[in-house]
């Protein structure tokens, strides 16, 4: 962890932010909890004076995700889900839509259209609700999945081409993400408040539930209870990753120095590694206590898995905007073990 440029960052994102209203959806789930986190900072280290709105689906979890910050007077809570009408009438300068259905929930297997009503019903009452309140900027948080079926060694840039198939369910999800981007440019020319598109990448580290089933956190909860891991494919996709933290700076440097209808890639360039490689290094952190078996599935399409590849993303016009990574991929593993040790 590189403190002194965690500290630089904070003090740069508390000046542009300071005095705002940020409303951040999906306030319970791991990326929005971590940009409440980032900002409950900026008020607490930069006496940033940040008025931050979450926006929870489930008042129980959120009232367990933020069980020590009742007391709070910079956090304003409010209810939001995507098939309801928005009852709360608060102005925000800048919204950060992280509400939706992960692409790691395997809920294309369960009830694939509800991906849709969920994702674009929720962004669309959303953009609305900014076009009538003035906001000044919004930031949707997109996905790496929206290139498709990339298996090249070449770092994919943000101009890469769309190689999705419609007709197959796995990509429903980002197909839903597309669409969203697309309204995003909508929105902003007929109403003119800026809009952003963060490509996140395989995102965790501390906030991770116990019960996510996304692969590395059953590869940590496996080291944690002292099971071995048992790897139902190679585990050769390579893709590139990115800490929680480090995710919720990102979004930030976004809102405040982004160019307007512009989409960024979110990922660290150093933290290229294979799915297998990964369990290899969650075993030896957790003591070489578990060992990794290969049981392999006859139809990986049926679990619910992506095609095996290499997506390499390059983060180069996000960090021209001026951010860095703050966590080394080590660093992440060890707070998704210390997360689910409790």
């Amino acid at each position: 962890m590189n403190n002194q440029l965690l500290q630089e960052q904070q003090s740069y994102l508390a000046e542009r932010l300071r005095g705002k209203t940020i409303m951040v959806s999906g306030a319970t789930g791991l990326v929005g909890s971590a940009i409440v986190r980032y900002l409950m900072a900026l008020n607490d280290g930069q006496n940033a004076d940040i008025k931050i709105v979450p926006l929870y689906r489930d008042r129980e979890k959120y009232d367990r995700v933020y069980d020590k910050m009742s007391g709070r007077t910079d956090l304003e809570p409010q209810l939001f889900t995507a098939d309801a009408d928005i009852a709360f009438d608060l102005q925000a300068d800048y919204i950060i839509h992280c509400a939706g259905i992960s692409g790691g929930s395997k809920m294309h297997l369960k009830d694939p259209v509800k991906i849709f009503d969920t994702g674009i019903g929720g962004t669309k009452q959303l953009l609305d609700y900014a076009s009538t309140h003035n906001c000044e900027g919004f930031v949707y948080v997109s996905t790496y999945e929206i290139y498709g079926g990339v298996n090249e060694e070449q770092l994919v840039a943000e101009n890469h081409p769309c190689l999705l198939d419609p007709m197959v369910l796995r990509n429903s999800y980002a197909e839903v993400k597309r669409v969203c981007e697309s309204m995003l440019t909508a929105y902003s020319a007929k109403y003119g408040f800026k809009v952003y598109s963060g490509r996140l990448t395989s995102t965790f580290g501390t906030g991770v539930a116990y019960n996510d089933p996304r692969f590395f956190a059953e590869f940590a909860r496996c080291v944690v209870e002292g099971r071995n891991i048992v790897m139902k494919s190679t585990g050769g996709t390579v893709r590139n990753y990115l800490d929680v933290d480090d995710a919720a700076s990102a979004f930030l440097y976004i809102l405040v120095n982004g160019e307007n209808c512009n989409a960024y890639n979110l990922t660290n360039r150093d933290n290229a590694i294979s799915v297998r490689d990964i369990a290899k290094k969650l075993i030896a952190l957790g003591g070489d206590k578990v060992e990794l078996v290969f049981d392999i599935a006859e139809d990986i399409k049926a679990l619910g898995f992506r095609k095996e590849g290499i997506t390499v993303m390059d983060p180069s016009k996000l960090e021209n905007l001026g951010w860095k990574p703050v966590y080394t991929f080590e660093d992440t593993l060890e707070k998704l073990l210390s997360t689910l040790r409790g």
